[in-house]
């Protein structure tokens, strides 16, 4: 009963102490933390049903229509990335062997799937 009073005023100072310092860390850092959510858009031809009774394996007219899509889905990604790839390596108004390199293999992958494309429609 004695040291009562003196242990919950240790404890007091303690929590008080802890939480100012708390406070005086979290005022030192200035860091601004950017978080961006992206929204996946699902793949409307895939289904917990593959197997036996898959409408895509056995249906020649909707197999056909799943690998169109594939097909443009790849040539809108290859877009897409030599876009960004553009962008990036021209940011700073030179290109150096290395980026002209990596720029000319993502040309290449986007006229293959232009290509692959074309040749499906020409199939279909």
């Amino acid at each position: 009963m004695r040291y009562t009073k003196r242990i919950i005023i240790f404890i007091f100072a303690v929590f008080l102490l802890v939480g100012m310092a708390a406070v005086t860390a979290s005022a030192q850092t200035r860091k601004h933390r950017v978080v961006r959510y992206y929204y996946v858009q699902p793949d409307p031809f895939w289904s917990w049903n593959r197997g036996w009774n898959d409408p895509y394996y056995y249906d020649p007219y909707l197999r056909a229509q799943r690998d169109r899509y594939y097909k443009e889905r790849d040539v809108r990604d290859k877009r897409k990335d030599l876009a960004e790839d553009r962008e990036e390596y021209n940011a700073d108004g030179y290109l150096t062997p290395k980026e002209q390199k990596k720029l000319a293999k993502a040309e290449r992958k986007y006229q293959e799937a232009v290509a692959d494309l074309s040749d499906y429609d020409s199939d279909y």
